[in-house]
């Protein structure tokens, strides 16, 4: 493995110097050998990334999603699909590495400059969370002045350049930004000031977000009641009971998280859910009914009755739920290849 360390460590410098297509054509002959190693697919997307080639970044970052890197693979997606003007996606990717690695500045940096086309207030949040979070990086600052270029907040975007500027003196971008903030005509003050215009429709980044909360919820309660079932074989104690109404409290809680970590859009009612994305609401359904036979078997293991065939129900419904948003991503990523 020692090897395979010291390409990506060579990789890497050649990409920081300029050089991305000698690290792609040093790292493409060790995948081949290595093909099971995400840190070197990831290594891959970045270099495809500053070669211009985003779609060989994208493809590169879904490899390495796919082999379970943490965060890297889905900031690097993010990345390459703003590259290609999929900022929808971008922002689901970026939120999947935030919610990995929330102690990660460049997550949040990633999401910012996901969020900057659609969401330029939602950017500036997220960019002032990466600045809290690496306040003596100059990255951040810079992103947390693009996203205020975007949001109009005009003095704020110059104060973050300032700060980036303080903290990396030779950075010419952030230079000629400031350069431009500086030439910027004043506003006319009897003009109203504008309003920025955000898109309200349900697009594909809320679908996928929806889909993969629904996929979580349902995976978990399918498991909880599969332990149930190992456990209390062939007589359940009434101590499980204890261990049915914790799963019941978790699912609750991860559903609360993930309805608060949906894109704003994303939370529309039940109504409309039905409509627009009937396999999202179908899959709830099936995760409710899973939780209610978990504590229907909660109260007869407290009552002192085993009942198998009720837990068969939350393991059948929470299995059906996950299988079926699973179906929906995949059908999601189908139509965009």
């Amino acid at each position: 493995m020692g090897s395979i360390d010291s390409v990506l460590v060579r990789a890497e410098l050649l990409t920081a110097q300029g050089r991305p297509r000698s690290a792609i054509a040093m790292l493409v002959p060790v995948l081949e050998e290595f093909p099971e190693h995400p840190t070197a697919w990831c290594r891959l997307a970045a270099a495809h990334l500053d070669a211009g080639e985003p779609g060989e970044s994208l493809a590169a970052a879904k490899r390495a999603i796919v082999l379970g890197e943490r965060s890297w693979a889905h900031r690097l997606a993010s990345l390459a699909l703003v590259e290609l003007g999929r900022h929808d996606e971008a922002v689901v990717s970026a939120r999947e590495a935030v919610r990995r690695d929330q102690e990660d500045w460049r997550c949040h940096v990633a999401l910012a400059e996901a969020l900057g086309h659609d969401s330029p207030r939602a950017a500036v949040r997220a960019a002032r969370a990466a600045v809290d979070l690496a306040p003596a990086e100059p990255r951040t600052h810079e992103v947390l002045g693009d996203a205020s270029m975007l949001a109009h907040e005009w003095n704020a975007a110059e104060d973050a350049y300032r700060e980036s500027r303080a903290l990396d003196p030779d950075n010419e971008d952030v230079a000629a930004k400031l350069a431009r903030l500086a030439a910027r005509p004043a506003p006319d003050p009897r003009r109203p000031a504008a309003t920025l215009r955000v898109r309200t429709r349900f697009g594909r980044a809320e679908r996928v977000a929806l889909l993969l909360v629904a996929r979580r919820l349902g995976a978990w309660v399918a498991v909880g009641a599969l332990v149930g079932m190992v456990a209390g074989h062939p007589a359940p104690s009434r101590a499980l009971a204890w261990f049915g109404l914790g799963v019941v409290v978790f699912v609750a809680l991860l559903g609360w998280r993930g309805w608060l970590g949906l894109p704003a859009r994303a939370r529309v009612p039940a109504r409309e859910l039905s409509t627009r994305e009937p396999l999202v609401a179908v899959s709830v359904g099936l995760v409710a009914v899973a939780v209610l036979a978990m504590l229907g078997w909660t109260l007869l293991v407290v009552l002192g009755f085993g009942s198998l065939p009720v837990l068969a129900v939350a393991l059948g419904s929470g299995v059906v739920a996950a299988g079926i948003c699973w179906f929906g991503l995949w059908r999601i990523w189908a139509s965009s290849r």
